[in-house]
């Protein structure tokens, strides 16, 4: 009887070579032949660069469904051995008991295994423990390997944007790439300037900031906030090079890899100066703004969220005081409705709070911020001020900087050039247009700025009443003052405070108002209670 053979053959990863699949096609091929069965072409199923941990495998997956329809196609699976079909025993043991079960059989040409024989299991386990042992012992050996190379300084794979692979002798090594190592400075300071990492990704992407290597077949890279978030917790850029942090581990009967941690007794830390991007104060005030964004929103990576991008000032801060949900904009949220709400999200969006008032924006953001500004910026915090701004202007010196503000100035009007050729090229865009004005701002500011930082001038000739009143004037209108960049101001008043908890009541006239209470901590000196006596409406909030 002339048996109908089918064929598998599988290599495991780019380092073999192809030919690998043509020679076991080629034993199995012999075989039959010396058997006197046939090999159909169509017959044949194969898996290039695949590991046999898994059984996830195309052509494997192919195989199988092809041997359970009828009518039968073939009579015989031919592999030239065990470790083809798979190097995990408890897979090899299921495919021979389902290829059993729809009547094939299956064959191990250069181990002599037929799974027709009486001899069969006790062959394949054997075979199938060895398959299993020789994988574990190969990843302790790969691991090993990629151990020792980082302890010798060696880069153990991968690509880091600010760094360049650079061939050795000895292995590849990192070395800084000057023109990323720039972009990586210029992402720091702006995170610690209390931009959100939506807000980076938006400026980087409109200045046409070229991202890091994008994903295989996505045609127009872009910078998104889940990267540079990976950026700003990256100790590479501090010199330090962390490994054996995580492992690798594939999930039963797949190939597919889960990510799992490490604990920190089996980690590898390596210093490494001359890798250092950022300096030590940079990573550290980044690090610090983290920490306030997770603590404020709620979750590591929260950064992305609306929240911490949001254009109200109080967003994230005010909490409902029956709930303590953090309270949102419920009313109003069109872009042409002028009126804003807040409200509690588990009474609006699930109906499981009972607090059902809502209370506008901008009359919740002018009583704070004008209360706040009549309570806390008294004479004495004045007079500190004051203190601080004219020791700060000493320490700098007039010539250092009046040179790093011209230096910004310079760089601020060559972006503007930069943005300006975009929109005339692309047309208008409305991150461009954000972009524009994000910088003509700025251009303002430093132009305040050098007013005061400049030799021979303001700075140096104003006494100390007149730059009391120029700083009692700026803050002349906190509210309004805040609203200019209203991320960066949320950051720091993530400073001082962090929750805000609105109660609401009804006073015997059956008129609603809210009762805040919270805690203020000014530039380190205390906590104090904040809290408003008569509600938000009428605005006499106290503190």
């Amino acid at each position: 009887m002339i048996l109908r053979c089918a064929i598998y053959a599988r290599y495991s990863s780019d380092l073999q070579s192809p030919m690998s699949i043509v020679d076991q096609v080629r034993m199995c091929r012999e075989h039959a032949a010396r058997q006197g069965w046939s090999v159909a072409e169509e017959q044949i199923y194969t898996d290039a660069e695949l590991s046999g941990a898994g059984a996830d495998r195309p052509g494997l997956q192919r195989l199988l469904r092809c041997a359970h329809e009828q009518p039968r196609k073939f009579d015989v699976i031919l592999i030239d051995d065990t470790s083809r079909l798979s190097r995990r025993q408890a897979d090899q043991s299921n495919i021979v008991d389902n290829l059993r079960f729809a009547g094939i059989r299956l064959i191990s040409v250069s181990q002599g295994i037929d799974s027709g024989s009486d001899q069969a299991d006790v062959l394949l386990t054997v075979h199938g423990l060895f398959d299993s042992i020789y994988i574990k012992e190969l990843a302790k050996k790969t691991h090993r390997g990629l151990e020792g190379r980082a302890l010798s300084g060696m880069h153990t794979g991968g690509r880091c944007f600010g760094f360049r692979n650079e061939p050795s002798p000895e292995g590849v090594r990192l070395v800084i790439d000057d023109r990323e190592a720039s972009v990586v400075r210029r992402i720091f300071e702006i995170s610690a300037s209390g931009v959100s990492l939506k807000g980076i990704a938006r400026k980087l992407n409109a200045e046409h900031v070229p991202p890091p290597r994008g994903r295989e077949g996505r045609e127009h890279p872009t910078w998104c906030p889940t990267a540079i978030r990976a950026m700003l917790r990256n100790e590479l850029y501090l010199g330090r090079i962390l490994w054996n942090r995580s492992q690798f581990v594939k999930h039963p009967g797949t190939n597919r890899r889960v990510r799992r941690a490490r604990p920190k007794s089996e980690w590898r830390i390596a210093e490494r100066p001359e890798l250092q991007i950022v300096s030590d104060d940079l990573w550290q005030r980044v690090q610090e703004r983290q920490q306030i964004v997770k603590e404020l929103y709620g979750r590591a990576g929260a950064g992305i969220n609306k929240a911490s991008s949001s254009n109200y000032l109080l967003t994230g801060f005010l909490k409902c005081g029956l709930c303590n949900a953090n309270m949102i904009i419920v009313a109003g949220k069109g872009r042409k409705t002028l009126r804003k709400y807040y409200g509690c999200p588990q009474h609006f969006n699930r109906g499981a709070c009972i607090n059902a008032r809502t209370i506008r924006q901008d009359v919740i953001e002018r009583n704070f911020f004008g209360e706040l500004q009549r309570e806390v910026l008294t004479d004495e915090v004045l007079d500190y001020t004051t203190g601080e701004f004219i020791r700060r202007l000493q320490e700098i010196g007039p010539d250092d900087g009046d040179r790093i503000v011209q230096d910004r100035k310079k760089e601020i009007e060559r972006e503007l050039g930069r943005l300006t050729a975009a929109i005339a090229e692309a047309g208008h865009s409305r991150f461009l247009i954000e972009a524009v004005s994000d910088r003509e701002r700025e251009l303002e500011r430093i132009e305040e700025n050098l007013l005061i930082t400049r030799r021979n001038d303001l700075a140096v000739s104003l006494h100390r009443k007149d730059i009391r009143g120029w700083i009692a004037s700026r803050l002349s209108d906190l509210c309004d003052l805040l609203r200019v960049d209203t991320v960066r101001a949320r950051a720091e008043l993530a400073k001082h405070t962090r929750d805000i908890r609105l109660i609401p009541e009804v006073d015997v006239t059956g008129k609603f108002s809210y009762f805040a209470e919270g805690v203020w901590d000014l530039l380190g000196t205390g906590d104090f209670a904040m809290v408003a006596g008569d509600g938000f409406e009428p605005p006499t909030f106290g503190l």
